[in-house]
């Protein structure tokens, strides 16, 4: 309950609420990822769609989004859970949804939309190693022979490049836990030293690219695994960090001046974290319903790509950017509802065999 005596509400007040628009948020996010996508993979202009975002690329942004939220809640999960605990929630989270994308991608799309012979499609090793993209570590974009004749070739599933950087981020989250003794006391020491190694980046120059986690290079690593330890950062603060509307219009304030003056990134790292656990926590808005629905973001966020290739495909190159964004919102989003539900949803209930369930459990 939250100290209404207290001179300060703070977003630790807001957390034990245990309502928030978190699924929401993410749903929304995937979204603004597909409809980028949409304009990216038919070769069309955004028009006014990019102005919306007070001069953000729009899918960065949304991906951002995506880290700092689960930095946060990610946090939450590994301190209620053991370490085993914790990994078995982490893996039923995130795998069986992955690995049915791949395999579906792989053996039923891949076959329909192959230029090759279906003997040769399934001869080739590039079709099995596709399978691989089960395993959250490194990515494979190609099937063969699939996909040859679209705006944006070659590439069946362009968004699964976040996925390693997520596990990753799980990972580094837990060691920073362990050597901290099962505390948090190392996140801020971690901050600096990744915020440092950017301030030279900036003054010094780019470097050549280096592979930091299977096929993912250190540099996006390192800028959206911050972006997760500064949600992380909240979580661990949530109980000095204030909950004002005051802090949230500075804010936007922030993100307003980083765009004008061209520091979008920096501008991103202060301001979207605390914006985003704000619109999470100050009026949660229609939460029975989207917890009827289910949570739809990874889903979306999985399916969304190939089925916006295949669309393409089939007309030839001749849809447009919007009318590919809401014909694959809808059956991206119908495939992520199944997916909830059959898939995502019966996975997580493995978790309850191996720790007692908890009040914040389905966030994480």
């Amino acid at each position: 309950m939250i100290d209404y005596n207290k001179s300060v509400t703070t977003l630790g007040d807001m957390v034990r609420r245990r309502t928030n628009n978190f699924d929401l948020l993410r749903l929304c996010a995937a979204l603004v990822v597909l409809i980028s996508h949409s304009f990216a993979l038919t070769g069309k202009s955004p028009g006014t769609w990019n102005s919306l975002f007070m001069g953000y690329e729009p899918g960065s942004l949304a991906v951002s989004a995506f880290f700092a939220i689960s930095g946060f809640l990610i946090a939450g999960s590994l301190e209620r859970r053991t370490y085993s605990e914790y990994w078995q929630a982490r893996a039923l989270r995130i795998v069986p949804a992955l690995a049915v994308t791949s395999f579906l991608s792989a053996l039923i799309l891949g076959p329909c939309f192959t230029a090759l012979p279906l003997g040769e499609y399934f001869q080739n090793p590039g079709t099995y190693r596709y399978l691989t993209n089960s395993i959250p570590y490194q990515t494979a974009y190609v099937l063969p022979g699939v996909f040859m004749d679209v705006t944006y070739p070659q590439t069946v599933n362009g968004s699964l490049w976040t996925i390693p950087i997520e596990a990753f981020c799980y990972v580094a989250l837990a060691a920073i836990f362990f050597v901290g003794r099962r505390t948090f006391s190392l996140v801020v020491p971690v901050l600096v030293l990744i915020s440092a190694f950017f301030v030279w980046l900036f003054f010094y120059g780019p470097i050549a690219p280096i592979r930091f986690f299977g096929t993912t290079e250190m540099l996006p690593t390192l800028r959206f695994g911050l972006m997760f330890l500064l949600g992380t950062f909240l979580w661990v603060f949530k109980d000095i960090v204030p909950f004002k509307g005051g802090v949230a219009a500075a804010c936007l304030v922030i993100l307003l001046i980083g765009s004008r003056f061209g520091y979008t990134n920096l501008a991103l790292f202060i301001a979207l974290p605390y914006l985003l656990m704000y619109l999470a926590y100050r009026r949660p808005f229609f939460v029975d319903g989207i917890r009827k629905l289910g949570d739809l973001s990874y889903g979306t966020y999985l399916f969304a790509f190939p089925i916006q290739q295949a669309l393409v495909s089939i007309t030839n190159k001749a849809i447009n950017g919007w009318w590919l964004a809401i014909t694959a919102s809808v059956i991206s989003m119908g495939l992520a509802w199944l997916s909830w539900h059959y898939i995502e949803k019966p996975a997580m209930s493995f978790k309850k065999k191996y720790a007692a369930p908890v009040a914040m459990e389905k966030i994480a």
